[in-house]
């Protein structure tokens, strides 16, 4: 994961998978320090990666559970942010490795089911993100309402601090 964000300006992709959130386990340190997508300068959109690499998982911290992912996922679902995984076919072809992956999609398609996570292919949040940031919040009569390309799977959301936490309430449920 070598990068040089300054470059990819100068790149006609629509987004990048390559700028981890954090990166103390990775060759090259740092991170964009977020869960959430981002428009790079020259308007490529960074999804951030969000989780641990298998490799990391694995070979560094020798740890062939659910543990760290889990974890990581639930961080991630309390701050509405985006869970984006790599995995490499080499790395998951051991048969211990291949049960964590297995349990990995069995945990997504969990939280797919149960809690409505929207599990969408990168080029599905591409587009989302595009409409989301040509979205308005304007108020009229009824209250307040997300007008624009894409609006009809939006929803509002009010955030209030409640102790040391921000609180959200999400209105009605838009699209999923």
């Amino acid at each position: 994961m070598y990068r040089k964000v300054d470059w990819f300006k100068y790149l006609c992709f629509a987004y990048d998978m390559s700028v981890p959130n954090v990166a103390h386990l990775e060759p090259q340190r740092g991170g964009c320090c977020t869960v959430m997508p981002y428009f790079l300068p020259g308007g490529m959109l960074e999804l951030p990666l969000t989780t641990i690499q298998d490799y990391s998982l694995f070979h560094i911290l020798q740890d062939y559970s659910l543990a760290v992912w889990k974890q990581q996922i639930q961080l991630i679902l309390d701050g509405h942010g985006l869970l984006s995984f790599t995995i490499h076919p080499d790395y998951v072809r051991p048969q211990r490795a291949q049960a964590v992956y297995k349990g990995l999609l069995d945990e997504l398609n969990r939280l797919r089911s149960e809690q409505g996570v929207w599990v969408a292919l990168p080029r599905d949040v591409d587009r989302w993100w595009r409409e989301r940031s040509a979205m308005e919040l304007v108020a009229d009569r009824a209250g307040w309402r997300i007008a624009g390309p894409g609006s009809e799977c939006a929803r509002v959301a009010y955030a209030r601090v409640e102790g040391e936490r921000v609180v959200y309430e999400i209105a009605a449920p838009g699209c999923v």
